[in-house]
């Protein structure tokens, strides 16, 4: 997807929630159904919540969760992103990233799905986002990465965006593992299991 803005949505709050919704349910069955084949069955929704720091998050119905029903899963999305004018191909890598969450999620029994969401409240929070940033990425989207980190670092209060640097990578982060992984796709098996905390830990990774 060719690296230009979102269209911009100008009219009320509800017909910018509207936008939001729309394009994201969108991009998340492209997305389904040419590099995720293994959610085309997933119970998936598609809300819309407001931050300052914030445009996309995954989380899966508590609900259902405890009265073991079918999980279902939500990708929500800040429809602030349409006026802020985000790059479409950063969107749809991010999405990737949120969708690489639900796999994670969708996988294993409940006191699995538990333990994910406790990890997500404790430090160990960095180390879970790098490695969903690592699965869009070895699927092809760290170019769309890049951009969209660099466009979130421009819109994200000062004050969060230590946090954002800490949690995911950075797009000089993205573009090391990339070219590690050409030239060692293998990598990839052993990063998911030693998740690189920092640059200097990307470029001295095992040969």
């Amino acid at each position: 997807m060719a690296d230009r803005p979102l269209p911009v949505d100008t009219g009320s709050d509800s017909a910018q929630t509207d936008a939001g919704i729309r394009v994201t349910d969108t991009l998340i069955r492209s997305l389904r159904n040419e590099a995720f084949p293994e959610l085309v069955s997933v119970d998936l929704q598609v809300h819309s919540f407001r931050s300052n720091s914030d445009y996309f998050r995954t989380r899966f119905s508590i609900f259902r969760f405890v009265l073991f029903m079918r999980m279902r899963y939500f990708v929500e999305v800040n429809p602030a992103l349409l006026q802020l004018q985000a790059p479409s191909d950063g969107v749809c890598a991010i999405l990737a990233h949120e969708l690489a969450h639900v796999v994670s999620l969708s996988h294993g029994n409940r006191i699995r799905r538990f333990g994910l969401v406790q990890l997500l409240s404790r430090r160990r929070t960095a180390e879970f986002e790098r490695r969903t940033d690592l699965e869009a990425i070895h699927r092809g989207y760290g170019d769309g990465l890049k951009n969209y980190r660099g466009w979130v670092y421009t819109h994200v209060p000062a004050s969060k965006l230590q946090a954002k640097l800490s949690n995911y990578f950075s797009p000089e982060e993205i573009s090391a593992i990339q070219a590690k992984l050409r030239e060692r796709p293998e990598i990839f098996t052993y990063w998911t299991r030693h998740v690189p905390a920092n640059l200097r830990e990307i470029e001295n990774s095992p040969r």
